[in-house]
């Protein structure tokens, strides 16, 4: 989960990785006739408002709870995690116009 805790130039590259493995997962089950897992699907998963989801509810928390033990943690990262989240947030808003 430290990917969109990192530079947005290295969180995008690993959020287009994870993207594609959801995505591949998601072929191989339609190929065996299997309901398709939630964002694996590559015609109804947004990547932008995956990782809005995805840091709002795994990141961000996950990073509050590491701030009160490691307080240079939340000092460090967590302006980056805003940062990345904003980006995402733009990128959404931006496909929706």
């Amino acid at each position: 989960i430290s990917n969109q805790a990192k530079d947005i130039s290295i969180a995008e590259q690993w959020a287009d990785r994870c993207v594609e493995e959801f995505f591949s997962q998601g072929d191989e089950e339609k190929e065996l006739g299997l309901p398709v897992s939630p964002l694996c699907c590559r015609t109804e998963t947004d990547r932008a408002e995956s990782q809005v989801g995805f840091i709002k509810y795994v990141i961000q928390p996950s990073f509050e709870v590491l701030g009160m033990m490691i307080p240079t943690a939340r000092d460090e990262i967590n302006s980056i995690i805003e940062s990345n989240l904003n980006f995402w947030e733009t990128e959404q808003t931006t496909k929706e116009t």
